[in-house]
């Protein structure tokens, strides 16, 4: 039977106490458990299985990180060409014609043009 809920949070701080009452442990030659489960052996593997969950988990993140860092990096190497080929597609068929429609991009004759506003000259009254 466990000695904690398996729904309990265990905190770094006290995941840090764990550690220093594990590093006890390995100091005190006479301990000898009545329970199997709670022997030297059983703290030795419980904390190299920590150790080895927290390094998968340093490893896991940067990994991500990377990853996270390719796909950025791949979104802007796209957009960068994309912009390009818009200008392109401006120079070699013109603004008005139906390849830069097709790239998502507005024709120039089919652009609103600016209005000029006339200018309303304030009555007294």
């Amino acid at each position: 039977m466990s000695n904690v809920d398996p729904k309990t949070k265990v905190t770094a701080a006290q995941t840090r106490k764990n550690i220093a009452a594990y590093q006890a442990l390995t100091n005190m030659p006479d301990y000898k458990a009545n329970n199997p489960a709670h022997s030297r052996e059983a703290a030795e593997a419980a904390y190299q299985t920590l150790i080895a969950a927290e390094r998968k988990a340093v490893i896991d993140k940067a990994t991500s990180a990377a990853s996270d860092d390719a796909v950025v990096s791949a979104r802007r190497g796209l957009q960068d060409v994309i912009l390009g080929v818009k200008l392109e597609a401006k120079a070699l068929y013109g603004p008005s014609s139906d390849q830069v429609a097709a790239l998502g991009l507005k024709k120039k004759s089919e652009k609103a043009k600016k209005s000029k506003k006339a200018k309303v000259k304030k009555t007294e009254g």
